[in-house]
């Protein structure tokens, strides 16, 4: 089964008993309404019956789209990546028991935004090494015009139909660019090729792995 017994936790406001029910795997084509909770972020939410709080539990998901051929892991513990990297690249060796399809692209996120983030740039057809690169250019350019705050996270995201990356400082200050495909398409034609190369066996696509992969390319 997808979904997991329903798991008790302490409300922190009350202390009353709240059960949250935890999916190990949403598949997109069979679970439709938990990928709408991932996207929403409402998946790893449940409401305190008592006093009403909100309360969010991050877990483990393995996120499946067989359609448009990709598997996300969210995982929370760092010594799981290992054990996840091998088991991805057992999964498309010849000798495996049940091979996945070679063409499937597989990620492992540690945070349920950048699940979402990756979801959202994999349905629209996008290459998120490129969109890495691309998120780097824009925080650097609103960096730039910074004056005593730095930027400390963005993300790709979509607000309606429209695509856009946003982007926030230290101070709590938010910036939303809409998302260019003229740039894409320029740092995918610059960038693409190496960047797939570079891709090789690698299983996080952040802003580190683009940051670094930039660096060598200087």
């Amino acid at each position: 089964m997808d979904v997991q017994p329903k798991v008790k936790i302490k409300c922190p406001q009350c202390g009353e008993d709240v059960e949250i029910e935890q999916w190990s795997a949403v598949n997109s084509e069979k679970n439709p309404e938990q990928k709408k909770k991932l996207l929403d972020g409402t998946l790893f939410q449940t409401k305190c019956e008592k006093c009403g709080k909100i309360i969010t539990v991050g877990y483990p998901v393995v996120y499946h789209d067989s359609v448009g051929k990709c598997m996300i892991w969210l995982i929370y513990d760092d010594s799981e990546i290992q054990h996840i990297e091998q088991y991805f690249r057992q999964s498309k060796s010849e000798s495996a028991e049940k091979p996945v399809d070679r063409n499937c692209i597989e990620r492992i996120v540690r945070t349920p935004e950048s699940l979402r983030e990756k979801i959202i740039i994999f349905d629209n057809a996008l290459d998120d090494k490129i969109v890495e690169i691309m998120k780097l250019a824009y925080a650097k350019e609103v960096q730039r015009k910074l004056v005593n705050d730095n930027v400390i996270i963005s993300f790709f995201s979509k607000q309606d139909e429209n695509l856009q990356i946003e982007i926030y400082t230290e101070k709590g200050k938010a910036f939303v660019s809409p998302f260019s495909r003229d740039l894409y398409d320029q740092l995918n034609d610059k960038y693409g090729g190496k960047a797939s190369y570079a891709e090789d066996r690698v299983f996080i696509i952040d802003d580190v792995w683009a940051y670094q992969l930039l660096r060598t390319m200087r």
